[in-house]
């Protein structure tokens, strides 16, 4: 009897820990089974390191960005469109993460949970792995020479359906003659880095239009207000700088103007506590994810600030950080009477389409009444300081921004803003890293890139 029992006991605990086994596979299986079966060494889907067939990759047009011929990865015939998209698609190595090859491994490889590596058998599965992005390859070109080689990032999206257009990061080179990175350090510093998704930036002036937003709704009378500005003024012991004298500005002429010393005593009005809450409302301090990707996170502390540190920060300066997306999205928010659709970056298919609900990421930035107000004030921008002549036909509502680095470097360049144009919901961000003048240098690459994009949605 005692033998029975013994055996019976060793039968149960046998059982059990076959049971912890089989949960415990369960769980790591459902955990890990995509970056498992992504692995280079799984030999149905990998051979020497790339995949042995996968989906093709499509433009917002049809145009073929990647494919995999006879286990050889084959991506666009145009150059200029193969190193304008490096980031989007990336390269032959994986060493973008934010790529399409990278962050849509599974989809394109015809890897599932349920199938598996088998997909590929075309007697055993009828899914189609290929993908289409909504990028436009030749508008993304048009941006890329825009840049004409300099270090940055130019990003366009539809701020009413969230389609991203163009994305453009740069350093880049062509994926298929891979120049020697690591010999020139210099000239290929963060190229792996997708600058629209992974880069974060001192904002400098387009930091104003958050500054304005939290001041429309919290300074009475403030639109009638009027501020002096005699190139310099000291605040609470620290000296805080202009360009130039404005003299008497109202706070639409202190945007227009880019006027430091009069965001400054907005700012030390505010108070910490507000730029801190209408910093965090703008997107600072968190991440947008698109698609799937998520973007790195800005950072804005000002909720101790005081005196002078307060006071550059409503400039953006002091420690502010801003990821070049994040604006952009802030921009659209400010078209779209303060409700902010978040950019997406795969194409909805047709059957997608057809289903019911709304399926776009909203969210309430601002109130319609602040969101118009600072659009008024960024189309006088336009028309006042940066010059119509300049963005014929665009209906542009635009900031730019002057962002001081330190040291003996030029400051990085910014231009923000959206069309006020039905036909053509399109909101922007152009960054060119030690670029100089915001509106001169960022405004510049702007132009060309939304003459381009209002062309080609004319064309669809």
């Amino acid at each position: 009897m005692k033998l029975l029992t013994r055996r019976a006991f060793g039968l149960l605990i046998l059982t059990l820990l076959l049971v912890t086994g089989l949960l415990v596979f369960t769980v790591k299986y459902t955990i890990n089974a995509d970056s498992w079966a992504q692995h280079a060494t799984n030999k149905h889907l990998y051979t020497d390191g790339q995949l042995k067939t996968a989906g093709k990759l499509y433009d917002r047009n049809g145009e073929i960005l990647l494919q995999t011929v006879d286990g050889v990865q084959k991506y666009n015939e145009d150059k200029t469109v193969r190193s304008a998209l490096m980031h989007a698609v990336g390269d032959s190595y994986g060493n973008i993460v934010t790529s399409a090859q990278v962050a849509y491994s599974d989809r394109l490889s015809g890897w599932d949970p349920l199938n598996g590596a088998y997909r590929f058998n075309d007697n055993l599965s009828s899914f189609n792995s290929d993908m289409m992005l909504n990028l436009d390859a030749e508008l993304c070109s048009v941006a890329y020479k825009a840049m004409n080689g300099r270090k940055g990032t130019v990003g366009i999206y539809n701020y009413k359906t969230g389609e991203l257009l163009c994305m453009v990061s740069m350093p880049t080179f062509d994926p298929e003659n891979r120049p020697d990175v690591e010999a020139n350090p210099d000239q290929y510093e963060g190229v792996y880095m997708n600058r629209l998704f992974s880069a974060a930036y001192t904002p400098g002036s387009v930091f104003k239009l958050v500054t304005a937003a939290a001041a429309i709704d919290h300074l009475e009378n403030i639109n009638t207000r009027v501020y002096q500005c005699e190139g310099e003024r000291i605040i609470e012991g620290a000296k805080v700088t202009c360009p130039k004298s404005h003299g008497n500005v109202t706070l639409e002429q202190a945007l227009a103007q880019s006027c430091n010393i009069a965001f400054a005593e907005i700012s030390f009005e505010l108070g910490g506590r507000a730029l801190q809450d209408y910093a965090e409302k703008a997107g600072f301090n968190a991440n947008i994810k698109i698609d799937g990707i998520r973007t790195v996170v800005g950072k804005v502390d000002v909720t101790e600030a005081e005196g002078g540190d307060l006071a550059w920060a409503g400039i953006g300066q002091y420690s502010n950080t801003a990821n070049p997306l994040t604006l952009m999205a802030y921009a659209g928010s400010i078209a779209n009477e303060g409700i902010r659709v978040t950019p997406r970056l795969i194409h909805e298919n047709n059957l997608l389409s057809l289903l019911p609900g709304d399926r776009l990421q909203k969210k309430r930035i601002l109130s319609e009444e602040t969101a118009d107000t600072l659009g008024t004030m960024m189309r006088n921008n336009v028309k006042e300081v940066y010059g119509e002549s300049n963005f014929k036909g665009l209906e542009l509502c635009a900031k730019s921004g002057t962002a001081e680095v330190g040291g003996d470097e030029k400051p990085h360049s910014w231009f923000v803003g959206y069309l006020d144009r039905e036909d053509c919901p399109l909101a922007f961000v152009v960054v060119v890293e030690n670029g100089g003048s915001g509106s001169k240098v960022a405004g510049s690459v702007a132009g060309k890139v939304l003459q381009a994009a209002v062309q080609r949605m004319m064309e669809e």
